[in-house]
């Protein structure tokens, strides 16, 4: 199974994995900024929660590691990063929280971590 496809699968069981009272998907049913906050925050005392944040976050840094290795073979001018890419809880709550609170239910939340990876890793 391709990296993506299982990422696509990995995000449709994340959304229904979640119970009623979770924070909502997007309207175009991608991971919020919301559930990805809510989920992260449940993670202490929640173990459901914490196997999904930890397993959307673990797709979210395997699959933006693949496509800049992919990228920097394929494209004509290479992609090159200074530093690792990396992934941390408070790296995802420090970027996330600078989306506005009353758009995190409709903000997706996968393109901001990985342009937050992107910067930070330092890629061109």
């Amino acid at each position: 199974m391709n990296t993506l496809r299982a990422a696509a699968l990995l995000a449709l069981s994340l959304g229904l994995a979640l119970p009623a009272q979770a924070a909502p998907s997007t309207p175009d049913g991608e991971i919020s900024v919301a559930q990805v906050v809510d989920l992260l925050e449940r993670s202490a005392t929640d173990n459901a929660a914490r196997n999904a944040a930890m397993a959307y976050l673990a797709g979210v840094g395997e699959t933006t590691g693949l496509l800049v290795a992919e990228a920097g073979r394929r494209a004509p001018a290479s992609i090159t990063c200074i530093r690792p890419l990396a992934l941390s809880s408070a790296a995802v709550l420090a970027a996330l929280s600078r989306v506005e609170k009353g758009t995190r239910d409709k903000t997706a939340a996968t393109p901001i971590l990985v342009d937050d990876m992107l910067r930070r890793a330092g890629c061109r």
